[in-house]
């Protein structure tokens, strides 16, 4: 009968069922092109494609019909047989160097070993981590700080993100004692396919829950809806935040949040993240409008994985 129940209510009144803010707004930006993993160029001189699980390409030497002094490259002279020696000795190398680093991508593990192999065989790895906070209504001053970090912050660049990112954490570690909960998700190593693939399910996500985006940053350009904002049904009582992380090294294995020493921790580590190790950064919080509405029962129904502090 409860199933039915709720069934109903669905079918009569989608609105009232799915009760939560009207507005939010975001910003971010990806960085996972501008380097960090394998080039697909091949380099120059050592004959191989230099690319993440790429194969060696085998080159074969020309015999040269021409001499030099006496000596052809290709009639077995003394010069020439050297030559001959040396650039093989160079082939079998870079063979030695592709086979080292497969052989450590299929069997890839954090060992921080400072073999070149090693580093090169880690360089398309990533981390994604996700930190959702909810505020109580004393912190609501945090909707136009976000706001401005979206209109006005630098999301085209690594140092423009890793600024944002420093500045959003620190924002939240100075409202620390209006967060009544929050939850966290840490997941990788992952490639960097992957790794942008969670991200961006992870962002859209969170941006679907609210249907006018006041103010979008990302990647440089801002956006804006003039959408005539809405009284909400009831009164604000919590701000949500959720701050996405893509990260070239590993920062914490955070599992679940049980206190504000918690919260600061994860916070600091995310603060601490440097341009060079950041990959991606995705800021959404909801409501964005002032008279909007979260409540206790929107949390509980739309953010399960919320645990109190």
């Amino acid at each position: 009968m409860a199933a039915l129940l709720w069934v109903g209510l669905l079918w009569t009144s989608p609105r009232e069922a799915f009760a939560g803010p009207r507005s939010g707004g975001s910003f971010g930006g990806r960085m996972f092109r501008s380097g960090g993993g394998f080039s697909s160029a091949p380099r120059s001189g050592y004959g191989y494609g230099y690319g993440g699980g790429s194969r060696p390409s085998f080159f074969f030497l020309p015999s040269f019909g021409w001499g030099w002094g006496g000596m052809g490259y290709g009639g077995g002279g003394g010069l020439g047989s050297l030559m001959v020696l040396a650039v093989l000795g160079i082939a079998a190398f870079s063979v030695v160097r592709v086979v080292r680093r497969n052989r450590n991508a299929g069997s890839w593990g954090w060992n921080g070993a400072e073999d070149d192999d090693a580093s090169e065989a880690t360089a398309d790895r990533a981390y994604v981590y996700r930190l959702q906070v909810a505020l109580g209504r004393s912190a609501r001053g945090i909707q136009d700080r976000m706001a401005a970090f979206a209109a006005e912050g630098d999301t085209g660049t690594e140092a423009g993100l890793a600024a944002l990112l420093q500045q959003s954490a620190l924002e939240l570690m100075r409202e620390k004692d209006s967060i009544r909960a929050a939850s966290v998700d840490a997941s990788g190593p992952m490639s960097l396919t992957n790794a942008e693939t969670k991200m961006n399910a992870f962002a859209l996500s969170e941006r679907a829950r609210f249907q006018v985006e006041r103010v979008r940053g990302a990647d440089g350009h801002v956006r804006r809806s003039e959408a005539a904002a809405e009284e909400g049904k009831e009164a604000l009582e919590f701000v949500l935040v959720t701050v996405i992380v893509a990260t070239r090294t590993p920062l914490g294995k955070w599992k679940v949040i049980d206190d504000h020493a918690d919260v600061d921790l994860v916070l600091g580590q995310l603060g601490t993240v440097s341009a060079a190790g950041l990959l991606g950064l995705e800021v959404v919080w909801t409501p964005a409008d002032p008279n909007d509405s979260l409540t206790e029962t929107d949390l509980l129904t739309t953010y399960p994985d919320l645990r109190s502090v």
